[in-house]
Order: structure tokens, then C-alpha cells, then sequence
């Protein structure tokens, strides 16, 4: 299982696990009560994850458990993670945490507006702060302060203070000192934060940039994963279904199997809303993406789309075209083209253009030991003009698998750096990807051609 796919598991979350001795002590913190507020909040409530993650850095925080509030130990406390699993290879817990930090900025900007301790997450780590009128307060172990001692005057050695005495003194001058000194550091690295956080802002991540191209306030955003139910039918009937039929809903009409199956039994298999299990997993990964503007964001079946949808809309389509046919509409333009081979009843991608050292067609060997299979990421305008078309497909699931994974992970910042223009407008792209499909999974897909277009 790759590290995207991990955002739709069905599992439940841990929450936190605090025992009867610590209930008295966080009960009668107000911080513990913030948190508890935020948990219970709307941005919160509907999501158990980011609810448990709330509590728990906030629990472990205020306990003085502060070694514990690490990304391992929030995958595996919080997600379930299996103990010692690589955080490198799974980034759920990174990937909440830039939506937990949303919906704080959130809460505390609208239903708790009027709190007067507010929670901050600083980027780069984990551990939450507590501010009061921008002040960090309080301390994950409370600790006694030195009691306030009156400044020390110089006296004539007639009326000096006894040696004992005076070292106490002096002590407590330099507690006092010290003291000051912690707190203008607090000062100073809250500052700091602050900027950090107005820095990030300012600068989104390579992969927020990529991402906010496809979700805009302004322009609808459809996502349609594949047509199992196509894939079944033509695979049952031995006959590619093309755009115009499948738009129109003809093809059902006139079936014949070639098998000898019932065409009312392969009609009504074919006709089932199906879709794969890699298609289900990348829907919800999208869906978690802070880029999304929730009120524009659309799902549609593929049975379900019209050509007047694909018009003005920012569009991701999911799976090739024998599972998703909407995507000839955009296969046309691009250089990494598939196509079925009916004889020998398979999909090839075909290199338009091959550059030195490439081929002109990629496959998957099935005498090949290691199963290598092949995935396309591809950008290009919408039917209009005026959005934008992403394609995430595959000639198997493991290849649609392999360009999800790519495109989720931070392998991905080397690609998406390079495909904006000086203005900061994205280009047309496509790419290429390589990976193993054994046990029909898709480990370390690597881009093997690509070919970005340069205005």
C-alpha cells in the first residue's frame, strides 16, 4: 500500500489514552478546555483523525510528555500506523498536519473568536503552543517560580550581610535575572514564529502551488474516476466502447458476447457502478487536500458526465481510456498516447515522438519477472481554454496507481518545479512513469520521459 492511498483507510483512530491519575490535573487546566472546545468545533467534529491528533499533541504537551509528540508516534498512536513503520514512505500524519493547522487558523478566526487562549501548531514540527495576547503561557511541566526578591543595594562592609546571606541574595538575583531573560527568549522565538508562519503563507509549498491551479472559488472542479462497470462489459463483449457511443448510452442496445454469456446478464454487470479500488483511494486523497474549495468540488461518475460539463470546468480525470472515455477527448493533443491492441487484447502507450534513447511503444511484459508497467501524468487546457485538465492514468491499475503516487509524493517537487512559467502560470505537461507491478502493487515509480511545454 503506498503513503497516498493510506487517507481512505476504514480504519479508527486511537484518540488519546489518558489514565485516571492525569484526568484531575488536565481537568483543571484551561488550556486542556481550549483543546477539548477545538476538538468538539465543526472543522473537528466530523473527522475522528483530526480530532484525536488535536488532544493528543495537546495531551501529551500539557503532561510534559513532549518526547512523545513526534511523527512516529502520532502515525502510530493516532492513524494506526503499524509500530516502526517509515513515516518517509507514509506521510498521512505531514498531510493532516497542514489541515490541522487550517482548521485552527479557522477556529479561532470564527466560533472561537472569543477564546482567549489560542493554539498554534508551528510548521517544521508538531508540539502546539498556548498563546494569551500573543504570549506563550504556561509550561508542559509546571514548575514553581522563584519567589520576587527587592533589588540588592551596595552597603559599607560595617553593615555588610553575613556571607550566607548575601550568596542567597545574590541567588535570587540572578533566578530573577534568568527569569527575565527566559521570557524575552520566549518573546523573541514567538516572534519568530510568526514570521515562519507569514513566510509559509506568502510561500506556498511546490505542491500547493501545483494543486491550487485546479481549485478556485470561481470555476467548478470535477473529479471522475474510472467506469469499472465499461471495463467488465468490454471485456465480456471482446469490443472497445469509443466516446460517442458511451456518451450517448447506445452501446447497451445491441450487445452480443462472443462467450456465450446471457447479453441481460452482461448488461447487467456491465452496467453496475463500479470503480477500482487505486480510483477510490485517489478520490479521497484529493478530497483531503487543503487546496479545496469545497462548495466548487464535484465527484461525478464517469455515466454521470456531459459534454457541457468538461467545458468550463477544471477537470481530473482518473484511469485510461478504456475505463474513463472522456479521456480521448484530451488524448488527442498529447504525446503519450494509449492504445489497445484488439488481437492481442491489450493497451499499449505510444510515444508520438520518441527522443533519443526512447521507444515508440511501452507495454507491460507479462513474461517480464518483475511485471514492469507503465503510468502517465498529464496537464492540459480544459475544452474552453480557460482551466485546466488533469489526467492520472494508467495501462493497468498498478500504472494509474504508480502516477498517483508520484504526483503524492515529495519525489513530485522535482517534476512540479519546473512547470510553471515566469509568471507563475502553469504550462501544459506530460510524463512518463516506470514501475514494478509485482503483487499488484506499484513501489518507487520513476519518470522515465517527459515533455513540458515551454511558451
Amino acid at each position: 500500500m503506498t503513503s497516498w492511498t493510506r487517507f481512505a483507510e476504514a480504519e479508527q483512530p486511537s484518540g488519546t489514552a489518558i489514565a485516571d491519575h492525569h484526568l484531575p490535573r488536565l481537568e483543571g487546566d484551561p488550556r486542556w478546555h481550549v483543546a477539548r472546545r477545538v476538538a468538539a468545533s465543526k472543522g473537528f467534529a466530523k473527522s475522528r483523525f483530526l480530532t484525536s491528533f488535536v488532544l493528543y499533541i495537546c495531551e501529551k504537551y500539557l503532561l510534559g510528555q513532549t518526547g512523545e509528540i513526534t511523527e512516529q508516534q502520532i502515525g502510530e498512536q493516532v492513524f494506526r500506523r503499524p509500530h516502526g513503520y517509515s513515516p518517509g514512505e507514509d506521510n498521512i500524519v505531514r498531510n493532516y498536519a497542514r489541515l490541522l493547522r487550517q482548521r485552527l487558523e479557522e477556529y479561532f478566526t470564527t466560533e472561537g473568536i472569543d477564546e482567549t487562549i489560542r493554539i498554534v501548531v508551528p510548521r517544521g514540527g508538531y508540539v502546539p503552543l498556548f498563546l494569551e495576547e500573543n504570549m506563550i503561557i504556561g509550561k508542559s511541566k509546571p514548575e514553581p517560580f522563584p519567589a520576587e526578591v527587592p533589588p540588592l543595594e551596595f552597603a559599607s562592609h560595617s553593615d555588610a550581610m553575613p556571607p550566607r546571606e548575601e550568596s542567597r541574595s545574590l541567588a535570587s538575583g540572578r533566578s530573577s535575572w534568568a527569569l527575565k531573560t527566559l521570557c524575552a527568549a520566549l518573546s523573541l522565538a514567538l516572534f519568530l514564529v510568526s514570521l515562519r508562519e507569514i513566510h509559509f503563507r506568502q510561500q506556498p509549498s511546490i505542491s500547493d502551488r501545483f494543486w491550487n491551479v485546479f481549485f478556485s472559488p470561481a470555476r467548478d472542479t470535477l473529479l471522475v474516476p474510472a467506469d469499472s462497470g465499461l471495463v467488465i462489459y468490454q471485456n465480456l463483449t471482446k469490443r472497445r466502447i469509443p466516446l460517442a457511443e458511451y456518451a450517448g448510452g447506445e452501446y447497451q442496445k445491441h450487445t452480443v458476447s462472443p462467450l456465450g454469456i446471457d447479453p441481460a446478464i452482461v448488461n447487467e454487470l456491465g452496467g453496475r457502478r463500479y470503480t477500482s479500488v487505486v480510483d477510490l483511494h485517489l478520490v479521497s486523497a484529493i478530497s483531503q487536500l487543503p487546496a479545496i474549495v469545497k462548495d466548487r468540488f464535484k465527484v461525478r461518475y464517469a455515466r454521470e458526465v456531459t459534454l457541457d460539463d468538461l467545458k468550463q470546468s477544471n477537470v481530473i480525470l482518473l484511469g485510461s481510456f478504456n475505463a474513463n472515455p472522456w479521456v480521448e477527448l484530451f488524448q488527442k493533443d498529447l504525446n503519450f498516447q494509449f492504445e489497445p491492441l484488439q488481437k492481442e487484447d491489450k493497451v499499449v502507450i505510444r510515444n508520438i515522438h520518441p527522443m533519443a534513447g526512447e521507444k515508440a511503444f511501452y507495454e507491460t511484459d507479462q513474461t517480464d519477472p518483475a511485471r514492469t508497467t507503465f503510468g502517465v501524468i498529464a496537464v492540459t487546457p480544459n475544452l474552453d481554454g480557460s482551466g485546466h485538465v488533469l489526467l492520472i492514468e494508467g495501462i493497468n491499475m498498478a500504472g494509474t496507481e504508480a502516477a498517483a503516487d508520484y504526483l503524492f509524493s515529495d519525489a513530485s517537487r522535482a517534476l512540479l518545479s519546473q512547470v510553471f512559467d515566469a509568471q507563475g502560470n502553469m504550462v501544459p505537461f506530460e510524463v512518463l512513469l516506470e514501475t514494478s507491478n509485482i503483487g499488484a502493487n506499484a513501489p518507487r515509480p520513476q519518470i522515465i520521459s517527459q515533455r513540458i511545454v515551454r511558451r
